[in-house]
C-alpha cells in the first residue's frame, strides 16, 4: 500500500488514521466536506468527482450518520449510511483501488442489544450488503471492522459516549458522580488502535465482516473506578438505585477477528484514560449535567 483514500478524513476515527498511515509513510489523499479535502464529497451526494490524476491503492471508509430513530432520523441514516454505498463503490472504482476497508459497527449485530436495534446499526449493515455485493463485481476486496465503542483522547467521543465523558469529567475535577448500578458490561476500543487494526486490514487479506471487540469489557462502575484511580484527585462514584440500571449488551468474542488480522489492541481501559490525563485534554470530555 503506497497511497490511501480516506473518507470521512476530519472525523474522529478517520482523522486518527490519516495520522497514523502519514507516520508509515504512506501518501495519503482526504475524501469528505471540508473545502481543505482533496476529493470533495458529502454522503448524499450523487457521484464523486475524482481528478484523472488522483488514485489509491485502498480506501477507508469512515464516515456515518449518527441521526436518531425518529422520522427524519431514519431518512437521514439511510441515505448516509446505506444508499450512499453504491456512491462509495463508484469512488472506489473511479480511484482504481483494490480494497474497501469499512468501519464497521458491532450495532448491525441484531442480537448485540436485544430491544434496541437502532437504525444506524441497520443502515450501517445494509451498506455492508451493498458492497459486499458490488465490489466483488468490480474485483474490489472488502473488509468490514464491527468496532465496538471507540474512545479518543482529545474528548471528540463524548458526542457518542456520553456516560463515558462523563466519568471522566467527573473523575478528572475530583467529585462524585452520581449513576445508575450496571447489569451489564460496555467494551471500549481506543481509536488509535481501531485505525491500526483497519491499516492491518488494508495490509493482510482480510475480507468480509470482522467483529472488533476488546478482550476487556468492563461495567460502567469499573471504568469509573479506574478513572477516579488514574486522576487521583478525590471523589468517587456513588451508586444510586432510583436511576434505570445500564442494560445489558452481549458483545461478541473479537478472538478470531484478532487472530485473522495478526494484531491485538495495544491500549485498555486504564492505559486510555491515563493517555487523557496525561494530554492534558481531561476538560474536553462531559457533559458535567448529573444531579
Amino acid at each position: 500500500m503506497k497511497t490511501a483514500a480516506v473518507i470521512g478524513a476530519r472525523s474522529m476515527l478517520g482523522s486518527q488514521l490519516v495520522e497514523r498511515l502519514k507516520a508509515r509513510g504512506i501518501a495519503t489523499v482526504t475524501v469528505g466536506r471540508s473545502e481543505m479535502d482533496d476529493i470533495p464529497f458529502d454522503l448524499r451526494d450523487e457521484r464523486a468527482a475524482v481528478p484523472q490524476a488522483i488514485s489509491a491503492d485502498v480506501v477507508f471508509h469512515c464516515a456515518a450518520s449518527f441521526a436518531g430513530d425518529n422520522d427524519e432520523g431514519f431518512r437521514q441514516n439511510f441515505a448516509a449510511n446505506a444508499a450512499s454505498a453504491f456512491t462509495v463503490a463508484e469512488l472506489v472504482r473511479d480511484l482504481r483501488a483494490k480494497t474497501l476497508v469499512y468501519a464497521g459497527s458491532a450495532s448491525s449485530d441484531r442480537t448485540l442489544d436485544p430491544g434496541n436495534f437502532t437504525s444506524y446499526g441497520l443502515t450501517k449493515g445494509l451498506a455492508e450488503q451493498v458492497f459486499d455485493w458490488a465490489l466483488q463485481r468490480q474485483n474490489v476486496r472488502f473488509c468490514s471492522l464491527r468496532f465496538s465503542q471507540l474512545f479518543d483522547t482529545q474528548g471528540r467521543c463524548c458526542d457518542h459516549q456520553a456516560w463515558f465523558g462523563r466519568v471522566i469529567a467527573y473523575a478528572s475535577r475530583g467529585q462524585d458522580i452520581r449513576m445508575p448500578r450496571s447489569d451489564g458490561v460496555r467494551n471500549f476500543i481506543h481509536v488509535r488502535d481501531a485505525a491500526d487494526l483497519m491499516i492491518r486490514a488494508a495490509e493482510s487479506d482480510a475480507s468480509g465482516v470482522l467483529d472488533v471487540v476488546h478482550p476487556q469489557s468492563l461495567t460502567v462502575e469499573e471504568i469509573a473506578g479506574i478513572a477516579y484511580k488514574v486522576f487521583g484527585a478525590g471523589g468517587k462514584a456513588v451508586i444510586v438505585p432510583e436511576k434505570p440500571p445500564f442494560r445489558p449488551i452481549h458483545f461478541p468474542d473479537g478472538a478470531q477477528a484478532f487472530e485473522q488480522l495478526g494484531l491485538q489492541p495495544a491500549i485498555d481501559m486504564y492505559d486510555g484514560i491515563r493517555m487523557i490525563r496525561d494530554a492534558g485534554t481531561a476538560k474536553a470530555f462531559g457533559p458535567m449535567d448529573l444531579s
